[in-house]
């Protein structure tokens, strides 16, 4: 890796530049790696101008945790008040389920930044409001297909970006700033 400031050779893992004291940066690293081919996916998503990206899959992973979250909760509850038929029990298993399944569904947004989680996310929220809304008559539970929505638009951002420094072998500027 040479400095972006002076063009000297560094050392693997340097933090400033022995010749000019210019400070290595990690967008400096990730240039130098761009240039030479050598940048992963990983080092891709942690570019600066990525955190658009970052903190909006990070929100819709988390807007699915509150969701599997406080779904799991009245299952619990709803198991501790309600009587044992056989009905209700059915009922409460499938709640229990659904928390775990939104849980599944935000860690691998969060962990797998992938778009078919996104997808799946906005389908199963779909389904889910509308056997709701059919159940009940009135529209609950939009929040899952919220997320799901806004994970697809960042998740295909993501993945958009990535493609085209695969293709072209430089960092989009948007991704760097």
């Amino acid at each position: 890796m040479k400095c972006v400031g002076c063009g000297t050779e560094l050392e693997p893992g340097a933090l400033l530049c022995q010749s000019c004291g210019r400070v290595v940066s990690s967008e400096d690293v990730a240039k130098s790696k761009a240039q030479s081919g050598q940048l992963t996916k990983k080092e891709f998503y942690k570019l600066p101008g990525m955190k658009s990206c970052r903190g909006n899959i990070r929100g819709c992973a988390i807007m699915l945790y509150f969701c599997s979250g406080m779904t799991i909760l009245a299952s619990v509850l709803a198991q501790a008040l309600v009587s044992s038929s056989v009905m209700d029990g059915m009922q409460i298993s499938a709640s229990f389920i659904d928390g775990a399944v939104l849980l599944a569904l935000g860690l691998w947004l969060q962990f797998g930044k992938s778009r078919i989680c996104a997808i799946l996310t906005l389908c199963y929220g779909i389904v889910n409001m509308v056997m709701m809304a059919m159940e009940n008559g009135q529209v609950q539970g939009w929040l899952i297909p919220l997320a799901g929505g806004w994970a697809i638009a960042y998740t295909f951002k993501f993945h958009s970006l990535w493609r085209q420094y695969v293709k072209s072998g430089k960092l989009p500027d948007e991704a760097v700033r």
